[in-house]
């Protein structure tokens, strides 16, 4: 199948660049792929080459969880919070449930986004529109983040995401075969697979 050829040559391209397996720190074919990725593709991560990495994601065994840092003092959530639309720049006031999330996460979650944009050859926007008052005052049930991708034949996939689903693909499109937690533990993405798909609009291979 082609999905597999695709990791095929994935898979050379690490000899051909003369790489192998070290010892310490990440696995060893963690450091080997994020080094051909950095030589080849990660400045312009086509679909062909996320297909590529969709493949070698479920066809190579996941590696171990490694656990991370496990004691955080509580913080209180913060009363208010001042949303900024990014749009329009007008303010909206939050003392619900959303305040931790416009205090602590969105600056985090437009990071990842950039980040995410600036490494694909497709165009990839957080879309905050839901979050203000102003640019959405029509809006209809609770605030959510949009991950707009456009792929380069003009068909866009569209999702509502939360700052977990940009962390598994920020991980995910850097090569890793894990993804990175809030408190720095390893998990394997191979389960999350099928949300990968679904976020950057990949259909599964046949």
């Amino acid at each position: 199948m082609w999905y597999i050829f695709a990791a095929v040559i994935l898979i050379a391209a690490t000899s051909a660049f003369g790489l192998s397996r070290t010892k310490g720190g990440p696995p060893g074919e963690y450091q080997l792929l994020e080094k051909v990725l950095d030589r080849v593709t990660l400045s312009s991560l086509s679909m062909e080459q996320v297909n590529g990495l969709l493949a070698r994601l479920q066809l190579q065994e996941p590696p171990e969880p490694v656990m991370g840092a496990m004691c955080y003092e509580a913080m209180a959530y913060p009363a208010v919070a001042e949303y900024i639309c990014p749009v329009c720049g007008e303010k909206t006031i939050y003392d619900d449930y959303n305040t931790p999330f416009i205090e602590w996460e969105l600056q985090g979650c437009r990071r990842m986004a950039e980040f995410i944009n600036g490494i694909t050859e497709f165009q990839v926007t957080l879309d905050e529109r839901l979050f203000c008052d102003f640019c959405s005052p029509d809006r209809e049930g609770d605030p959510a983040l949009l991950l707009r991708v456009a792929s380069t034949d003009s068909t866009e996939t569209v999702n509502s995401v939360t700052v977990y689903d940009l962390r598994l693909l920020e991980s995910f499109l850097q090569g890793r075969l894990y993804y990175l937690t809030e408190n720095d533990s390893q998990l394997p993405l191979r389960e999350h697979a099928d949300r990968l798909r679904e976020l950057l609009g990949v259909p599964e291979a046949p």
